[in-house]
């Protein structure tokens, strides 16, 4: 889209070279289109991102680096903490 805005391309150049339809090309420079992503839109909030920052920080300092799983492990935790059962 920057090359449009730039004006360094017509939006006619510009979808035939990517082979857009026209209408969903204008669509999307009208911002006419929704997102069809399911579910919340973020993982962590900011407080929890700070715990896991903070977590991270920590156990860097006494050594050893977490692996991917540890991260998991914790994201997990935290993320059904704030979950409140009926």
């Amino acid at each position: 889209m920057d090359v449009i805005e730039n004006g360094t391309h017509s939006m006619k150049k510009a979808n035939k070279s990517w082979n857009i339809p026209m209408s969903s090309f204008t669509n999307h420079l009208n911002g006419k289109t929704k997102s069809k992503k399911m579910g919340p839109r973020v993982v962590l909030t900011k407080e929890e991102n700070a715990i896991v920052i903070t977590w991270t920080l920590s156990i860097q300092e006494c050594g050893p680096s977490i692996n991917l799983q540890q991260l998991k492990i914790k994201v997990t935790k935290i993320t059904k903490a704030r979950v409140t059962p009926f």
